[in-house]
């Protein structure tokens, strides 16, 4: 008498299809995860230079500082008063002076990935 259900071999194929199901959409979802994450870091870069552009016409100078998710972050607290938008942040921020050497007169914008990947080096000289 035959009962009803699945065979062994049934089940390993099943299984082995969601495996290779799995191989392939969780690199690619990584990836889509990564470019949002990127995307958000440019938007919150140029968030921050509008920031800095009108902190400078208040004050005649730009101001330095840094927002790192792990703490420090004298951009928010500071006279800038600027902090990234999003739901999870994972790259820093940093200001320093630019090529020109006084942060008065230029600045220099860097923002890096959770990996110490520099994403923006952008100098305001």
């Amino acid at each position: 008498m035959l009962r009803p259900g699945f065979t062994l071999v049934e089940l390993m194929i099943v299984v082995a299809i969601l495996g290779i199901v799995a191989t392939v959409a969780i690199p690619t979802y990584s990836g889509y995860v990564d470019t949002a994450r990127q995307g958000q870091a440019r938007q919150n870069a140029a968030s921050l230079e509008l920031a800095l552009e009108s902190y400078y016409l208040q004050n005649n100078t730009y101001v330095a500082g840094s927002w790192d998710p792990d703490g420090t972050r004298t951009l928010e607290t500071g006279a800038l008063g600027w902090e990234p938008e999003g739901e999870e942040i994972t790259h820093t921020y940093q200001v320093t002076a630019g090529d020109c050497g006084d942060i008065a007169l230029c600045y220099d914008l860097t923002v890096t990935d959770e990996d110490g990947h520099t994403i923006i080096d952008q100098d305001d000289s």
